[in-house]
């Protein structure tokens, strides 16, 4: 039987071909199973201090509690009131980096390695940065398959102080309608793609209080090992 893997990337080089004759995405490996469970890790310092209570203003930690969407063509990025949440971070990580691009690169190579493409068809979308009090647009982005035509997994990240906020969720097929199915199962494979390359994974560590859907509210801390 072929792999949901397999299976997004017919789909997806169906799509490439259907829009004009693409150059042809490289073929990624099989998928790290999401049913796969990531025993809780010890959580660094750097988080430590935020798993006591729910963190409820994007102020209180370095860590984008959702991920918003401009109401305005050129929106004022100071501006909280042209910027609607639509979706919960409910991934952060924490890697091993001096600076936030670095660690957003160690990041992505991990979901490269997995067969994901980087700067895949998408929506643009923001997050809050507290040292800047401004909306910053998403820093690195990666899914399963480029255009999503059969449905994929897909991500968005933002770095701020040296902690990588992550938007992860299921999508639908891009027709007839795109729709997020489901950010839990997003999470999972999140935590068993990184748990595959050796980093430490605590499910449900952080409250973030931004249940949604099946999301429950809770992120996952993912830390690169030492």
């Amino acid at each position: 039987m072929r792999s949901r893997r397999s299976l997004l990337r017919t789909g997806g080089l169906a799509a490439v071909g259907t829009l004009g004759g693409l150059v042809a995405l490289p073929s990624p490996p099989e998928a790290t199973p999401t049913d796969q469970t990531a025993e809780a890790a010890a959580l660094p310092d750097a988080v430590s201090g935020w798993t006591d209570d729910r963190i409820t203003r994007e102020t209180e930690t370095p860590i984008a509690r959702y991920q918003y969407r401009a109401t305005a063509a050129d929106p004022d990025r100071t501006d909280r009131e042209t910027f609607v949440a639509t979706s919960p971070i409910n991934v952060v990580l924490v890697p091993n980096a001096e600076t936030d691009a670095a660690g957003l690169e160690s990041v992505m190579e991990v979901l490269e390695t997995e067969g994901w493409l980087r700067d895949p068809d998408e929506y643009t979308r923001y997050a809050w940065d507290r040292t800047e009090d401004r909306f910053v647009r998403q820093q690195a982005t990666a899914a399963e398959s480029y255009f999503g035509a059969s449905g994929r997994f897909h991500v968005r990240c933002w770095s701020f102080e040296g902690v990588v906020s992550m938007q992860v969720h299921e999508d639908s097929a891009a027709r007839p309608k795109h729709d997020v199915i489901s950010y839990d199962r997003g999470r999972e494979s999140i935590a068993a793609a990184f748990d595959a390359a050796g980093w430490d994974v605590s499910p449900g560590a952080i409250d973030l209080d931004n249940d949604q859907s099946d999301h429950d509210g809770l992120a996952t801390v993912v830390t690169e090992a030492p």
